[in-house]
């Protein structure tokens, strides 16, 4: 019996952004380590040894074949990340001059 390995997305989980449905994976996370960063699909079963190799791959077709979105999401993770940093300099700044 074949089980279809399904890519959801749920605005509750993971702010609604592609996971491998009954974990808390995003697609984009599979993705972008093999992708980006060169991992096999042996090493990306080392590094989440809750997925087979069925949901590695489900996520990796998923991200291959959705390349707008993915880069929208890498798009929103850098925004996030520099919104941060100026935010985290801003409240360095103002305890600096609080001594």
């Amino acid at each position: 019996m074949s089980t279809t390995i399904r890519i959801v997305k749920t605005p509750d989980v993971l702010h609604g952004k592609p996971r491998i449905e009954g974990t808390r994976i995003s697609v984009f996370s599979i993705g972008i380590t093999a992708r980006e960063h060169g991992a096999t699909v042996e090493e990306l079963l080392d590094d989440y040894p809750d997925l087979d190799r069925a949901q590695v791959q489900a996520a990796l077709d998923y991200y291959d074949e959705h390349p707008e979105l993915m880069e929208y999401i890498q798009t929103q993770k850098e925004a996030t990340k520099t919104a941060l940093s100026e935010q985290s300099r801003a409240l360095a700044a103002g305890s600096n001059g609080d001594s």
